[in-house]
C-alpha cells in the first residue's frame, strides 16, 4: 500500500503531464489567480481523484502544496466522515477564487448535514469568496436535500437581501443563484423570496440589479 507522501508524488506527476496552458491563461483572463495552475480540467481532475479512496492524510498533503490542481483534488479525496467543524478554519484561509468556493461546497460541505452550520460562519466572514460559498453551499441544499424544511431557507432571505448589493459579482451571482434556487422548492418560498425580491428592486441599486434580473425571469 502506498503511503500518503508517495499518492502525492504519483498525483502531482500526473497534474504536470496534464498541463494546460492555455486553459490556464483562459482562467487568468477571467480573473481566476492561483499560486500555480497547470490549467488541468475539472474533468480529468475527477478521473484522477477516482483512483484514490476518501483519504484524510492525502488531501491534507495536497492543500500544503496550495496548487489550483492539488487544492481542488484535495476537496475530491478528502474523507468527510472523519472532517470536523475545526478542519474548516485552515481550509478557509486557502479559499481565493470561485472555482474553489464551488468545488469546495459540491465536494465537502453539501454532502453532510453536519456541515450546514458553516453558512453562518461563511456569511459572517470578509472574504467574498468564503461569503460566495454561503450562498452557493444554501442553493446546493435547496436543489438536493428535499428533507430540509421551509424555516431553514427562509433564514436566510434577509441576509440575501442584504448581500444583493455586495461590491462583489461572484458575491451577487451567489446571492441570485441561492434566492432562485430557493423559490423552485415550493410555492411558500416562492412568495417569501418574491417579498424579499421586491424590496430589492425597490432599492433601486445599481449593484443589486443582476439579482433582480437573474431571478425573477426564471421562477
Amino acid at each position: 500500500m502506498f503511503s500518503p507522501e508517495k499518492k502525492l508524488n504519483n498525483i502531482l506527476k500526473e497534474i504536470r503531464l496534464s498541463e494546460n496552458r492555455e486553459s490556464a491563461d483562459g482562467m487568468e483572463r477571467m480573473g481566476l489567480y492561483y499560486q500555480k495552475n497547470f490549467g488541468v480540467g475539472l474533468l480529468q481532475l475527477r478521473e484522477i481523484a477516482k483512483r484514490y479512496k476518501p483519504d484524510r492524510e492525502l488531501a491534507k498533503l495536497l492543500r500544503k502544496k496550495k496548487f489550483r490542481e492539488t487544492l481542488i483534488l484535495s476537496f475530491m479525496i478528502d474523507d468527510t466522515d472523519l472532517i470536523l467543524s475545526n478542519d474548516f478554519k485552515d481550509i478557509y484561509t486557502l479559499i481565493s477564487t470561485q472555482e474553489l468556493a464551488e468545488q469546495f461546497v459540491l465536494n465537502i460541505l453539501e454532502k453532510d448535514k453536519r456541515f450546514y452550520p458553516q453558512i453562518d460562519l461563511l456569511l459572517n466572514s470578509q472574504k467574498e469568496f468564503l461569503i460566495s460559498a454561503g450562498f452557493v453551499l444554501i442553493s446546493r441544499i435547496a436543489l438536493i436535500d428535499k428533507e430540509t424544511e421551509d424555516a431553514f431557507f427562509e433564514q436566510y432571505l434577509k441576509k440575501a437581501a442584504e448581500f444583493s448589493e455586495n461590491e462583489s459579482i461572484y458575491v451577487r451571482k451567489s446571492v441570485a443563484r441561492a434566492l432562485r434556487q430557493t423559490a423552485l422548492r415550493n410555492n411558500t418560498l416562492r412568495s417569501s423570496v418574491l417579498h424579499y425580491i421586491q424590496l430589492i428592486k425597490e432599492n433601486n441599486n445599481s449593484l443589486s440589479s443582476i439579482v433582480f434580473e437573474e431571478v425573477v425571469p426564471l421562477i
